[in-house]
């Protein structure tokens, strides 16, 4: 024979619900916010290099990459520069994590 639960205070229960979910919110925009700020430093947590004519971000990550994955470092100078795309020009100045 199967338990029946019933709901005493329905009231309470749903007010219950709302609080969960509110805080359960609050923590997701926390989160986001700060990993946006982490994103928009002053640059002071990264190295600035400045593009030099034949420069391609694979030489890049290969150089200034400190054993990773060439891949994975050029996802991660994209992401920081909002690159959307791999070309990069002579002049141009890159923040590299």
């Amino acid at each position: 024979m199967k338990k029946r639960y019933v709901l005493k205070n329905k009231r309470r229960f749903v007010t219950m619900i709302i609080l969960l979910v509110a805080v359960s919110v609050s923590a997701g925009l926390i989160v986001t916010a700060g990993a946006d700020t982490e994103l928009q430093s002053d640059g002071s947590n990264y190295r600035k290099i400045k593009i030099e004519k034949g420069d391609t971000l694979w030489e890049i990550a290969i150089k200034h990459g400190q054993n990773k994955d060439p891949r994975v470092y050029i996802h991660e100078i994209k992401k920081l520069n909002n690159l959307e795309s791999s070309n990069i020009y002579a002049g141009q100045e890159l923040l590299l994590p």
